[in-house]
C-alpha cells in the first residue's frame, strides 16, 4: 500500500489556504498520529488552522479546500479564529502546545499562558470524563459493542498519562510505546493495555474494562 505523504499534503494545504484567505491565514500545524510518527493507513489527518477571525462562511470555504485534497474522509483537526484561541481554556493549552508541530506561523504566541494547576485540572477533568463514560457504557450500552467502546475510551489513557508524566518530570514523551517504557505500576499496565487494544487484536473485554475502571476510580479518590 502506498504511504501517505503527509509533508506533501500539508504543504499543498498551506498553498491553497494562502490562495483562499491570503493574509488572514495566521497558523497551520500538524497534530495526532502523523505528528507522532504513529500513523497507519486508517489514521486521521489532524490539521490545526487559525485565521484572523472565523465565521460560518469561512468554515464552508475550508471544507471545500480539504474536500479537494486526497483522503478527505480522513481529514480532521481544529480550526479557530485568533481571538478564540487566545482565550482558550487554559487546562487544554499544555496538550495543545506539545501536540502540535508548527508548519506555518508559530503557535506559542497565539496561546494563553498555562501553569501546573492547569495541567492538573486537565488530567482530573479527563479522568472524570473517562470514568463517566465507562459507567454510562456499562449500564446503557449494548454488551456486544463493549470492545469497540473500550477501544475508543483507551485512546484517552495516552493523553492523560502524557500530561501526568510531564507534570512529574517536565518531559513530554511523544509516543505511546516510549511512554509505556517510562512508566511503572498501574500506570504502566494501563498504558500497555491501551497499546494492545489500539493494535486491533482481540482482547479480554472484561479484564480491560475492570483495569481501566479501577484505575480511574483510584485516581479520583
Amino acid at each position: 500500500m502506498k504511504t501517505f505523504d503527509i509533508e506533501k499534503y500539508v504543504q499543498e494545504l498551506i498553498r491553497r489556504l494562502q490562495d483562499e484567505f491570503g493574509e488572514r491565514l495566521i497558523y497551520v500545524g500538524l497534530q495526532g498520529s502523523f505528528r507522532r510518527g504513529e500513523a497507519d493507513e486508517n489514521s486521521d489527518i489532524d490539521i490545526m488552522v487559525t485565521l484572523d477571525r472565523l465565521d460560518a462562511a469561512d468554515l464552508d470555504r475550508y471544507r471545500k479546500i480539504i474536500a479537494a485534497l486526497p483522503a478527505f474522509e480522513r481529514s480532521c483537526g481544529f480550526i479557530s479564529g485568533r481571538g478564540e484561541l487566545k482565550n482558550w481554556p487554559r487546562h487544554e493549552i499544555c496538550q495543545l502546545l506539545h501536540e502540535t508541530k508548527d508548519y506555518y506561523g508559530e503557535l506559542r504566541p497565539l496561546l494563553p499562558d498555562f501553569g501546573k494547576e492547569d495541567v492538573e485540572n486537565h488530567i482530573r477533568i479527563s479522568v472524570g470524563n473517562l470514568y463517566h463514560l465507562l459507567c454510562h457504557g456499562r449500564i446503557h450500552g449494548a454488551p456486544e459493542e463493549c470492545s469497540d467502546r473500550l477501544r475508543g475510551l483507551y485512546k484517552a489513557v495516552f493523553y492523560i498519562l502524557q500530561n501526568s508524566f510531564y507534570l512529574q518530570t517536565g518531559e513530554w514523551v511523544m509516543t505511546g510505546a516510549e511512554l509505556a517504557d517510562r512508566l511503572s505500576g498501574p500506570d504502566r499496565e494501563v498504558m500497555q493495555t491501551a497499546l494492545a487494544v489500539r493494535s486491533g487484536t482481540a482482547f479480554d473485554t472484561e479484564k480491560a474494562f475492570t483495569l481501566l475502571f479501577d484505575w480511574c476510580r483510584n485516581f479520583l479518590q
